[in-house]
């Protein structure tokens, strides 16, 4: 019963319950109640690459550089911090070229000096095999001056493009790797008559040549810029 000054209570509609919720949409539980089986939302998305990006104004995912494994490219002037192993491989060509650099600078010694040079040939007579040629040849002091001043240049030069080629490669530069492996296949030759030098320094190149053909640093020279040229520091 209520007074005349109390409103009646409205009778909750015919199948609700006071403090349960309505029906959200047509076909969808009630919060707190389990979906029958076999039921399918009336709305479902396919994937997220249909319409990835359509509700918040992005563009779809295909859209997007590297999509499905495709490369990507980089930004015009984008450069890269050249991988450990590539900056080790380049400290071992430059090691390479040191060694290479103080052989030039022994040679020199052996032109300007004529004691060192008058040892040198005494060692040559008695290395060399005893041959009326050989004997011509050193005995022309001129002629082993010259033959030592163009090796000494020759040295310097090389030790010079060991350093460069060094310095390209640390900046990705895939020709420069390639011309040190051509040249390191070169310096086995080498290896024919070997000193402690030789080795060390076709040792180093050989070594350097592994490191730079192996993972991580083949995927570094594999990068992209557009315009090519280097792209590492």
């Amino acid at each position: 019963m209520t007074t005349p000054d109390e409103q009646p209570h409205e009778r909750p509609a015919t199948g609700e319950r006071p403090g349960s919720y309505g029906e959200i949409a047509p076909g969808v539980p009630r919060y707190g109640q389990y979906a029958p089986e076999g039921w399918v939302p009336p709305s479902s998305v396919n994937n997220g690459q249909d319409d990835a990006g359509t509700s918040s104004g992005l563009p779809p995912v295909s859209a997007y550089p590297g999509f499905k494994g495709g490369p990507v490219p980089s930004a015009p002037g984008t450069h890269f911090a050249a991988p450990k192993l590539v900056v080790i491989a380049c400290r071992f060509i430059k090691t390479a070229g040191a060694l290479q650099a103080l052989s030039g600078l022994l040679l020199l010694m052996v032109v300007f000096f004529p004691a060192v040079r008058a040892t040198m040939v005494d060692a040559l007579k008695t290395a060399l095999p005893s041959d009326p040629a050989y004997d011509s040849l050193l005995a022309d002091p001129a002629m082993i001056s010259s033959l030592l001043a163009f090796s000494a240049v020759l040295s310097l030069a090389g030790a010079a493009s060991y350093f460069w080629l060094a310095s390209k490669i640390r900046k990705g530069a895939g020709w420069a790797r390639t011309t040190a492996l051509v040249l390191a296949c070169i310096s086995l030759l080498a290896l024919i008559q070997p000193n402690v030098f030789t080795i060390i320094q076709v040792g180093l190149g050989v070594v350097a040549m592994v490191i730079l053909y192996r993972s991580p640093s083949k995927e570094y020279f594999a990068k992209k810029v557009p315009g090519g040229g280097p792209h590492g520091y």
